[in-house]
């Protein structure tokens, strides 16, 4: 009988032993993603004078930590909920002028405007968005076409968790 119960204290101590570890496995694993940065830059690699398309894909990544960018989609989706800024700077390309727009989740929040009136003129804006895990934030075409760059990128677009 006295082994009967020394067995079942020894179960109930290992068991309390085993969700202890469980807990802090749990905490260890969550603070690992919070303390994760999530950070872009990415840029156009050629300049076109007729670029007209919807979605500016940012094809040159220069940095992408947390994998959120996508240089093929041109999208980029939030790996967590958090506060996030995001800028783009165009130039546009000779006398041409281009309107572009972050977007969050199909709804425009800033513009940027590089003007036709002289050659070569930057547009840049910032903005800061509350997002949840798997938002989506890009640039979108408002308006105008084409957009210039050099070997050292002029026309990019950035973003980071705060």
């Amino acid at each position: 009988m006295n082994s009967l119960k020394q067995s079942q204290d020894s179960q109930r101590e290992l068991s309390s032993a085993v969700s202890s570890l469980q807990a802090l496995q749990k905490n260890v694993s969550l603070s690992a993603v919070k303390d994760t940065p999530v950070a872009f830059t990415a840029s156009i690699t050629s300049s076109s004078d007729s670029w007209s398309g919807d979605i500016l894909v940012f094809p040159h990544m220069i940095t992408n930590k947390g994998q959120g960018y996508s240089s093929s989609s041109g999208k980029f989706t939030s790996p967590r909920d958090g506060t996030y800024i995001f800028t783009v700077t165009a130039v546009s390309y000779e006398r041409n002028y281009v309107r572009l727009d972050i977007v969050h989740d199909a709804v425009s929040k800033v513009s940027t405007y590089s003007t036709a009136s002289v050659s070569w003129q930057t547009g840049t804006n910032l903005v800061v968005l509350e997002l949840d895990r798997g938002d989506a934030v890009w640039v979108k075409r408002y308006g105008g076409q084409g957009y210039y760059t050099e070997s050292v990128p002029l026309t990019t677009f950035s973003g980071f968790l705060m």
